[in-house]
């Protein structure tokens, strides 16, 4: 296995409000920069508050546009009751990455 593998394999975002993003985004099939901002909905700043709690035995349910997100304190993020795992993310995160060297290549 190859040192870029690797480190693909272990990158998820370290923030919440991140992760829900890409979340959303895989959800709808789109570049997180084509959903709507969360910041509209929730201040990420709550997210990045209750994921610096000691005690984990949270949970934060909120809508963003016609979606339900539901968070937990072990870092658990469900959209629409589909529950996105790191591996999800970081497949999310890897398409992203793959886009934006295509477009490199073009320019």
């Amino acid at each position: 296995m190859s040192t870029e593998n690797t480190v693909r394999e272990s990158s998820v975002p370290a923030s919440l409000s991140t992760r829900v993003c890409l979340a959303l985004a895989q959800k709808d099939d789109v570049h997180p920069w084509e959903s709507s901002p969360l910041y509209e909905t929730l201040d990420p700043a709550v997210l990045e508050a209750l994921e610096a709690q000691e005690n984990q035995q949270w949970r934060l349910e909120f809508e963003v546009g016609t979606h339900v997100v539901v968070v937990t304190g072990d870092g658990t993020i469900t959209v629409d009751g589909t529950r996105f795992s790191d591996s999800d993310l970081r497949e999310a995160l890897d398409s992203l990455n793959d886009r934006n060297q295509s477009l490199r290549r073009i320019d």
